[in-house]
């Protein structure tokens, strides 16, 4: 039975490729008519090279996440500078970006290389100042995709980061890491180093101890999505540790706004005129009024200006509405929406149609009220989790790895989360949710008790 099951879990990838076309194209095309569009065709969109390519432990970003399009967040670049500065002056302490998954976390950790080369830009035109630190002149930008389940493990993902052979024992390598060049590190979606199974609290300890060890010769920032920082929080006290905490939430109606213009213009539908109008507004006089007061009065000028002379000004608004301020859901309802404009029905059409003839679809959620208890319970895990393998979906659930194969494939047909298959082992199957699909499963479960805010 096992030799049978492996056969077919490595036909799973090939017989879907087979029917995936037809049978997307059929759902979509009825989908568009209805104005809407479903979670399985959301989970579609995902790049395919990204979800049937290897498996991997570690990977290294570099400038993956730079992009010349960010929007906002002015807040945090300049308290992340604030770190960088006291890190310089032998004040280091560790530091964490916590947010939502798919509200743009790690794309901001990609502007942290940009940053330091406008700080060491910045300091060369200053006098030098006695005592402190030099900076380098490259970040290290890194994620692991395996969690450890040891203090070795541990020890020798850390090690990685400095590209050195892993010492023998913690204190050993806490020597060798503070004789390494001083080091900008960013350890992106830090949930997935955390794994309810045995001996990853004894790495999760280990890993906090170097890092704690050598936060004043090296600068550590971590990445973590915003559940599993509660869990850390409640079950490792992760807090205790971790001194500066900075938020990053979705984005507002103004920046979402300014991103999917960049995206109009982009496919040719505004012209250049509209993007040089939009960044020239002039603010209203805020003399004598509160910084809230500022910000809402701001924000509601750039809102009014966007009016004027963006004719998409109803599809940006509806975009909001449905992503809350999701980007890359946003995007990609726009973007869907454009390519099925014929096949929309125009019952539906007439009810929310603007002046530029372009109508938003919806999102179907339903089949998530379709699901049972035990499988928001696996779309949780797998949430907070950022991915889980079937062998370690099995063990969390204590459940044998044929059910758990079983359940993941059943909640990917549904379009919940997709497959990452290996093809060595079907234990080894690695299934997670699209950045897309994040935000609306994540209001689901904790609506269902799924997820704790």
């Amino acid at each position: 039975m096992d030799i049978n099951l492996r056969f077919f879990s490595r036909l799973n990838p090939w017989l879907n490729s087979l029917f995936t076309s037809k049978a997307t194209l059929k759902t979509e095309i009825d989908e568009a008519q209805q104005g809407q569009m479903s979670l399985k065709t959301i989970a579609n969109q995902y790049p395919l090279q990204a979800r049937r390519g290897p498996i991997t432990q570690v990977m290294l970003y570099q400038s993956l996440y730079a992009s010349d399009d960010f929007v906002g967040r002015e807040k945090q670049l300049n308290q992340i500078t604030d770190v960088i500065n006291q890190w310089r002056n032998h004040h280091g302490e560790i530091s964490a970006i916590v947010s939502p998954a798919g509200s743009g976390g790690s794309s901001f950790l990609g502007q942290l290389p940009p940053l330091l080369q406008t700080i060491i830009a910045d300091d060369a035109k200053k006098a030098p100042m006695p005592n402190v630190k030099p900076l380098p002149s490259k970040w290290l930008l890194m994620s692991f995709y395996q969690a450890p389940l040891g203090a070795n493990g541990s020890i020798a993902h850390v090690c990685y980061c400095f590209g050195i052979t892993p010492p023998n024992t913690i204190t050993e390598t806490i020597a060798a890491i503070n004789q390494q060049p001083p080091q900008l590190i960013m350890i992106d979606d830090m949930h997935k180093l955390m794994l309810r199974m045995m001996g990853n609290n004894q790495a999760l300890v280990t890993f906090a101890t170097i890092v704690m060890e050598t936060r004043k010769h090296h600068c550590w920032i971590m990445g973590c999505e915003i559940f599993a920082w509660q869990r850390l929080s409640a079950q490792y006290q992760i807090h205790h540790f971790i001194k500066h905490v900075f938020q990053l939430d979705y984005f507002s109606e103004t920046e979402l706004a300014t991103i999917q213009t960049k995206h109009l213009l982009d496919l040719g539908l505004i012209s250049n005129d509209v993007i040089a109008k939009e960044t020239t507004t002039t603010p209203p006089n805020n003399t004598n009024k509160s910084t809230k007061e500022q910000t809402e009065q701001t924000e509601q000028a750039n809102i009014e200006q966007v009016d004027i002379v963006n004719p998409y000004k109803d599809q940006l608004k509806q975009l909001y509405t449905i992503s809350q301020g999701h980007p890359k859901l946003a995007s990609l309802l726009l973007q869907y929406s454009l390519a099925h404009q014929v096949d929309i029905s125009s019952d539906n059409s007439s009810n929310s149609h603007s002046n530029s003839g372009i109508e938003i679809c919806r999102i179907n959620s339903s089949v998530l009220q379709q699901c049972q208890d035990n499988d928001l319970f696996s779309v949780a895990e797998i949430y907070v989790h950022g991915g889980l393998r079937v062998s370690h979906h099995a063990h969390i659930f204590a459940i044998t790895i044929e059910q758990s194969s079983l359940q993941l494939e059943y909640l990917a047909r549904q379009g919940l989360i997709i497959a990452q298959y290996s093809q060595q082992d079907f234990a080894e199957h690695f299934y997670f949710i699209t950045p897309t699909l994040s935000k609306i499963i994540a209001n689901h479960l904790v609506n269902n008790n799924k997820l704790f805010n």
